[in-house]
């Protein structure tokens, strides 16, 4: 069963609540770069578990929902670095 485009588990909407936290807030403009990385690697993993093979895909549809988040594109970056799960992991 593949679940459409508008749909938000607990997991993928777990996600989503990451990368709002992540972005840089107005007053600094800037953001620790090294968290970002970190949560970008907890939301890549967060998609590999919930979508498997699909996560990539996934990770795109996030990046042209949010064409401005750098955030976005670290996470998608991360889950085409990770590729495929592993079976059994």
């Amino acid at each position: 069963m593949h679940e459409d485009e508008g749909s938000t588990p607990d997991k993928f909407q777990a996600m989503l609540d990451v990368i709002a936290r992540s972005e840089p807030s107005n007053a600094s403009g800037q953001a620790d770069f090294g968290r970002l990385r970190a949560d970008a690697a907890k939301a890549a993993g967060v998609l590999i578990e919930f979508y498997g093979d699909a996560a990539l895909e996934r990770a795109r549809l996030i990046e042209r929902r949010s064409p401005q988040s750098h955030f976005a594109r670290l996470v998608t970056a991360e889950v085409g670095r990770r590729g495929k799960p592993q079976p059994g992991s």
